[in-house]
């Protein structure tokens, strides 16, 4: 009985929460990041694209950070400042970009 719980607990930490990404990031970032946050898309490898599941990139961009880049633009990235709300902005960070970090 134990085990069937570990194994369902940790099967539930593996995958990404229900509706993670959101169609806002398939939308507009899947292109470059994909589907599942890891920049290997054609376009994300020749634009070298930040590998959001990397701990790394997590721990070392603040929120702040990532809504600046996404508003203006950085390295080879576009900005989306004149295509999305600053809601929409600060959901793709905090809820998709930050959903793809390693679990602890």
């Amino acid at each position: 009985m134990f085990a069937a719980i570990t194994a369902i607990g940790v099967q539930a930490f593996a995958e990404p929460p229900e509706g993670h990404p959101s169609e806002l990031f398939k939308q507009y970032c899947a292109k470059c990041h994909g589907d599942d946050g890891k920049a290997q898309t054609a376009k994300g490898r020749s634009l070298k694209a930040r590998n959001f599941t990397d701990a790394e990139f997590q721990s070392g961009e603040s929120n702040a950070d990532l809504i600046k880049s996404v508003t203006e633009g950085k390295d080879d990235m576009p900005p989306f400042g004149k295509k999305l709300t600053p809601e929409q902005i600060e959901s793709l960070v905090k809820n998709d970009v930050r959903g793809f970090a390693p679990q602890k």
